[in-house]
């Protein structure tokens, strides 16, 4: 199964915690499995601080482990920005498509 992760609210410490937990809880179910996608839409994230980057890439480390697709989508320029300065740009791979639609066909949307 493929799912969307979606943060209401800034990455911080707490916000960050959140998705990571969304995610584990998501691989106990077995919803996730090889060669699944998971995307995380940015759509309401403004801004993500140094828990919210570390938690971006031990997700990213956890997904390669467990044989899974990590996109992100929907970036706003601000992150998009904060992503480009820290060269995590180039360790991220984006979805190219816009995800506006309740339902999206194939994916399980996890609100967090």
């Amino acid at each position: 199964m493929n799912i969307i992760l979606r943060p209401q609210r800034d990455l911080d410490l707490k916000e960050a915690s959140i998705i990571k937990q969304a995610l584990l809880k998501c691989f106990e179910a077995e919803a996730l499995q090889k060669k699944s996608y998971c995307i995380i839409d940015l759509a309401q994230v403004n801004s993500i601080d140094h828990f919210g980057l570390f938690t971006l890439i031990e997700l990213r480390k956890f997904a390669r482990r467990k044989q899974f697709h990590l996109r992100l989508c929907n970036l706003k320029k601000q992150v998009q920005l904060l992503l480009e300065l820290t060269e995590l740009d180039r360790q991220f791979k984006t979805w190219d498509k816009k995800i506006e639609q309740d339902p999206v066909p194939g994916f399980e949307i996890v609100l967090c």
